[in-house]
């Protein structure tokens, strides 16, 4: 089997679902070739009506798959066709419910206005299979039963790092990874959980964001300024540093349909790196079965406090939650869950050629 790959340029997107896919896929000696590239190579026809060039072909660099991800324009609905005619599986790959941004979020008004979002689902209509990091991604984007969830997973690498359990820190630090402005209500769901914390434990904790933490002080109504620091583009280093920066983590999701859909990735990224983390009861942490469940912001309260206080306890549930990622939440675990979903595509494309022959 021969897949080519493409990125569509989102970093967490491309590393978790393309690059480290294929990384895994081309080390697990199940014979297949894979090539991962930034976008698809065209050649266009001027319009007739003396508009818009139109796509008159796509080159597949001779794969029998091609896996497109989040594609969400028309130009990529004129390529999946054009790939079918071709005889080329085409997989659409979704790791978000774009139709559920929520508004006041940086991309709502593309995503849901302007209606990029059901270019998307178009587009995965249209794909002989899809392929999602949940189960209610996969319920919302592939039609007559041709889809797979396969889930986010760790390369092997990052969480065989030395884990955030075996410091002895002085301070602990509780940390969160994200955009405040990309999560323009998560934050909010500890109410004054985070705060309570830290004040009940002042001198010997600290809160820091690794990312971009805008306004997160007024949000949370803390005290004291938390700590910042700048993302770090390159995804192993990103890893990296969550258990070199933290001991405690969070992980706040708002209960909205958006937020549903979307993978355990956080608090896996958490757990491989051995730190405590605390998070909302979301559909898809829940099913993951790590971290500390918080509902409420006596909760949130509650178990921070105690990862804080308690170094006993936050090692222990932090190397349970490790242990687990190493045994069953690799990339090398989900290989061949790609494979096996790349090659229904196949079989569904020679059926629909057959049909239309």
């Amino acid at each position: 089997m021969n897949v080519l790959l493409t990125t569509v340029g989102h970093i967490g997107s491309d590393y978790y679902r393309v690059e480290e896919p294929a990384r895994a896929v081309g080390e697990s000696g199940l014979g297949v070739r894979v090539t991962v590239q930034s976008g698809l190579t065209t050649s266009m026809r001027p319009s007739s009506a003396g508009g818009v060039p139109q796509i008159s072909d796509v080159d597949a660099q001779g794969a029998d798959v091609v896996v497109l991800q989040l594609p969400k324009t028309p130009a990529m609905l004129d390529c999946i066709r054009i790939l079918q005619a071709q005889g080329v599986a085409v997989v659409v790959e979704m790791d978000d419910l774009l139709s559920a941004v929520p508004f006041g979020h940086p991309a709502h008004g593309t995503l849901v206005r302007k209606g990029l979002a059901r270019i998307a689902l178009e587009c995965a209509r249209a794909a002989d299979f899809v392929t999602t990091s949940t189960p209610l991604l996969l319920a919302e984007y592939a039609s007559r039963g041709r889809g797979a969830v396969v889930p986010n997973a760790i390369p092997r690498r990052i969480a065989e790092l030395p884990p955030a359990y075996d410091r002895v820190p002085e301070i602990v630090t509780v940390g969160w990874t994200g955009a405040v402005l990309g999560h323009p209500y998560d934050l909010q769901e500890m109410g004054t959980g985070l705060q309570q914390a830290l004040a009940s434990t002042r001198g010997t904790s600290r809160f820091t964001i690794l990312g971009q933490k805008e306004d997160a002080r007024q949000r949370l109504a803390l005290t004291e300024e938390p700590g910042h620091v700048p993302w770090i583009r390159e995804v192993d280093g990103y890893a990296g540093a969550i258990g070199e920066l933290f001991d405690v983590g969070v992980a706040p999701l708002r209960d909205d349909r958006f937020n549903t859909a979307k993978s355990w990735l956080k608090v896996l990224e958490f757990a491989a790196r051995g730190v405590y983390v605390v998070r909302s009861p979301s559909a898809e942490y829940e099913r993951l079965g790590l971290g500390m469940r918080a509902r409420s912001p006596r909760d949130w309260a509650k178990w921070i406090t105690k990862g804080i206080q308690d170094a006993e306890h936050r090692r222990e549930h932090a190397v349970r939650a490790r242990e687990t990622v190493l045994a069953a939440h690799l990339t090398e675990h989900t290989a061949a869950h790609w494979v096996d979903a790349w090659q229904q595509a196949i079989d569904v494309r020679v059926r629909a050629g057959r049909k239309g022959a």
